[in-house]
Formats: structure tokens, C-alpha cells, sequence
């Protein structure tokens, strides 16, 4: 029996997605409750001086059962531009169950040999490629297999393509080397290690999640799901959700954690407060009225405040951690649509989307002093995110014009634009790596930095709608 998953492909890519006759189609928000959801990334960790093209039009997998679920994948494969990378060739959904083998049909494959081009011979029967692979597919998590080809053995006789391909399932990875994607478009959070800065697995989360922090320790990632009014604690060893905060109606976006780790915040835009809750009993213990649509949110651990934009009242306010009390020289009023905050010294920076520019606040070391805006920086279009970085330099990434602005907060001057992937938004950064990670939102990719060169280094590619980021200290 033959059933039919639906293969979502990344807009980096430019790949077509096409859906073969089903007898059982899933799609994304209605898939059926005993599917879970499978990411297949390829590479070629080796770099070959063979370069081969193949173009395949369809993945299947045989469960335990011998049955044959299709994935319909229309896509070229160029092993050129796939020396030493890894993309994501597609993401689908499969049955629940125990699966033992996949079949690659391939339509056709060239090789090239100096300045010419030679056809391959097909593998038989009519170019299906078998290869075996072991996963359980669990229902509503999601899984990551990754495919590691191999070009130099990949033609026999000089003319028959059959490629060797070694196929491996997520498997546990080295905490602290890690940083976590949200994917709002796909419900699930994408694990990547920093070191080889590749995509080493995926956890399931709630529905369109955005805002994701790191605990104190690294043992616990908190992802707020906007979607379904929750906030996902993962276990970063074992990686899974052990825990799911009820936020009783109101839609996390953005997530600060105390200096402690024991205090969790979350701005909810749609009913303009903050959630206090505890982190270690996941119950919400208080609510703080902010303006309108509060956005981003940060904790100073200096000085026991945090930090909220109020993208629709064009403002900031500021919280008393230990009171839990809106401060009365708060809100202070800035640009416009400011969407996020970040605290360097005895500044803090506010990104405004609807000015393009960046508000310089005075933070007050005298619990008597008023905060105000003492500069404002222009910026490039639509500015999303603001983050403090190494040697005083603040980073911007602005969605207008797919930038990341350097500021040199000595002097209060961008130093430096690079351009990045489609629609930048949240931003990390590997201190100890001196590596900055951007998410292009609508590229669904991360591009790293190379904060030694200022350039960047190479292209993560995710899941669908990437959102928020967090690096996990070492």
C-alpha cells in the first residue's frame, strides 16, 4: 500500500514542491494526529574534485510493516555547490511507526570530467535507489535524518551512478556547543551546533513559537508559543519538552530570564502585560500592565530592572524585578514601532521599525534619576533587533534592506553594513567563537558572521518562518 506525504521545501532553495496522488495528504496544521514531522538534510562533508548532478523526483520510506510512504521532491542536486555544507533538502510528515529502509528515485545523473560532461546509467529497476536507515517516527515530534554522500564512490565502471550515501538519525550532541532556532512556521525548534555550525537535530514544540531563552546552566531552553498561549521547557540533554507553562489565554512572543534563572517573563502583545512566572514550578505568578503591544523584553541583572518595548505606543517601559511594579518615570517615550531592547553599561539601546533608527537611553545609576533618551542613531530600513556585542559594539539587523548594522557605542556611528539573508530578525551571538548568528525569517536560513573578518562565514538553512534565537554559554 502506498500513501503520500507532502514535502515542504525552503525558499533559499528555489525548489518546487509537488504533491503525487495521495490516498492520505498532510499538511502542515492538518496533519493527522499520529504523524510526527522528519527533516532530511543533505551533504557532502568531503570536498571532491568529481562533480556530479542528479535530479530526483521522489523519497520513500518502508516501514516495518513493508509498506512504502512517498515524499514527492522535485529537485536538481549539484555536489559543486554542496561541497562541505549541508542543506535541507526537504521536510515532510510520516505515520507513526518503526521505519527500515528509503528509496531514492532518480530521473537522471551527469558527471563532469574536465571541461566535459558525460550521462550516467541509471541504477535499476528505473533509477529507485535503496538505502537502509532505521528511525521511529512518534506522533506530533518531530526527527532529523541526514544524509553524508559520498561523490568519489558514488560512479561505478566510469559509467553507472549509484550513490553511497550514509544515513544517520539525530542523535545526543555536546550541550554546551549548541544553539537553538524557533521555526513559527513549522511548530518545532531546529538544534544547531556551533562549532561545525550545522544543523544536528529538531524538537517538537507548541504551535508558532517565537521568543526562546537559555537557562543560567544550559540544562533548560524556554520556547514561548504564541499559538497555543503555552511556553515549551526543553531538556537540553536529553532534548525533549518535559514541561508545557499554561499561559491561560494570553499569547507569549518574547522571553527574558532573571540573573537567578528562577523567574520567567513573557510579554504578551495582545493583552499589553508581562507574565511573571516561576521556572521552576511553571506557574504564572503575577501579570504587569506595560503599554501597548509590548515586544521585546530584557533583564538588567545590574540593577533588578527589566526592560519592555511598546511597539504600539512608541515607548519603553521599565519594571521593578523585585517590586514587580512598573516604575513611575517609566513609560519613556521613543521612535516608532520600537521592537526591541538591549542593555550596554549604562545604556540602553531600543530598536524603532517605524523610524529607522535606534533610541540611546540613560540608565540612572540613583534610583532618583529619570531615564532619558540621549541620542538616536539612523539606521538602515526596519530595524527588527538590537543586541550588545563584544568591544562595546551593538548589532542591529534591519528587515528593510536585509542588513546587520555594527555600532560602535563609544561613538554612537555605524562602523559597518552586512548583508545578510531575507528579512534578518533575532540575533546571537558565540562569544568564546566570535561568531554572530542572524535569522532570516523569510530566506529561513541563519547567517553566521565572522565578527574577526566581518564577513559572513556561511548559511544555516532551517525550518519554515525562523523567528527567535538562543545560545546556550560556555
Amino acid at each position: 500500500m502506498q500513501r503520500t506525504a507532502i514535502c515542504f521545501i525552503g525558499l533559499m532553495l528555489a525548489i518546487t514542491c509537488v504533491t503525487s496522488c495521495a490516498v492520505e495528504t498532510h499538511l502542515k496544521g492538518s496533519q493527522g494526529t499520529n504523524d510526527g514531522q522528519v527533516f532530511l538534510y543533505l551533504s557532502c562533508p568531503r570536498k571532491s574534485a568529481v562533480v556530479i548532478t542528479f535530479a530526483v523526483s521522489n523519497i520513500s520510506f518502508m516501514n516495518n510493516m513493508g509498506e512504502w510512504v512517498d515524499v514527492a521532491v522535485e529537485r536538481r542536486i549539484d555536489s559543486a555547490e554542496l561541497s562541505e555544507r549541508q542543506i535541507k533538502l526537504c521536510e515532510f510528515y510520516l505515520p507513526a511507526g518503526k521505519y527500515e529502509r528509503m528509496k531514492w528515485k532518480i530521473q537522471e545523473a551527469r558527471v563532469k570530467r574536465g571541461a566535459k560532461t558525460f550521462s550516467l546509467a541509471l541504477p535499476e529497476p528505473e533509477g529507485e535507489h535503496v538505502l537502509d536507515i532505521e528511525f521511529v517516527v512518534h506522533p506530533r515530534e518531530s526527527l532529523a535524518l541526514f544524509a553524508d554522500w559520498n561523490t568519489e564512490e558514488s560512479v561505478f565502471d566510469k559509467h553507472l551512478f549509484k550513490p553511497v550515501m550514509a544515513i544517520r538519525k539525530q542523535g545526543i550532541e555536546i550541550t554546551r556547543l549548541l544553539l537553538y532556532v524557533t521555526n513559527s512556521g513549522d511548530d518545532c525548534v531546529t538544534v544547531i551546533d556551533r562549532e561545525k555550525d550545522i544543523v544536528v537535530g529538531i524538537i517538537a514544540v507548541g504551535e508558532s513559537p517565537m521568543g526562546i531563552v537559555t537557562s543560567r546552566h544550559g540544562n533548560r531552553v524556554y520556547v514561548a508559543n504564541s499559538g497555543s498561549n503555552s511556553i515549551s521547557v526543553i531538556d537540553t540533554a536529553a532534548r525533549t519538552v518535559i514541561n508545557t507553562i499554561r499561559n491561560f489565554g494570553y499569547s507569549p512572543a518574547e522571553l527574558a530570564l532573571s540573573g537567578d534563572g528562577r523567574l520567567l517573563y513573557a510579554t504578551n502583545p495582545h493583552s499589553d502585560n508581562v507574565s511573571v512566572i516561576d521556572a521552576f514550578s511553571g506557574t504564572v505568578i503575577r501579570r504587569i500592565s506595560v503599554g501597548e503591544h509590548p515586544a521585546g523584553i530584557t533583564f538588567d541583572q545590574d540593577r533588578d530592572k527589566i526592560y519592555v518595548a511598546n511597539r504600539a505606543s512608541n515607548s519603553v517601559s521599565i519594571i521593578d524585578a523585585k517590586t514587580f511594579t512598573v516604575e513611575p518615570k517609566s513609560p519613556v517615550t521613543v521612535g516608532l514601532g520600537p521592537t526591541s531592547v538591549a542593555i550596554c553599561e549604562d545604556n540602553l539601546y531600543v530598536a524603532n521599525s517605524g523610524s529607522n533608527s535606534i533610541s540611546v537611553i540613560d540608565v540612572p545609576s540613583r534610583g532618583d534619576a529619570s531615564y532619558r533618551v540621549t541620542a538616536t542613531i539612523p539606521v538602515a530600513q526596519r530595524p527588527v533587533w538590537v543586541l550588545s556585542g563584544l568591544s562595546r559594539r551593538i548589532y542591529v539587523s534591519s528587515a528593510g534592506n536585509n542588513e546587520v548594522s555594527f555600532i560602535y557605542a563609544s561613538t554612537l556611528m555605524v562602523t559597518r553594513n552586512i548583508t545578510v539573508g531575507a528579512f534578518p530578525c533575532h540575533m546571537a551571538i558565540d562569544r568564546l567563537r566570535r561568531k554572530l548568528y542572524v535569522v532570516n525569517s523569510l530566506s529561513e536560513d541563519v547567517s553566521v558572521i565572522d565578527l574577526v573578518t566581518k564577513r559572513v562565514k556561511t548559511v544555516i538553512q532551517v525550518g519554515r518562518k525562523p523567528h527567535g534565537i538562543a545560545v546556550i554559554e560556555e
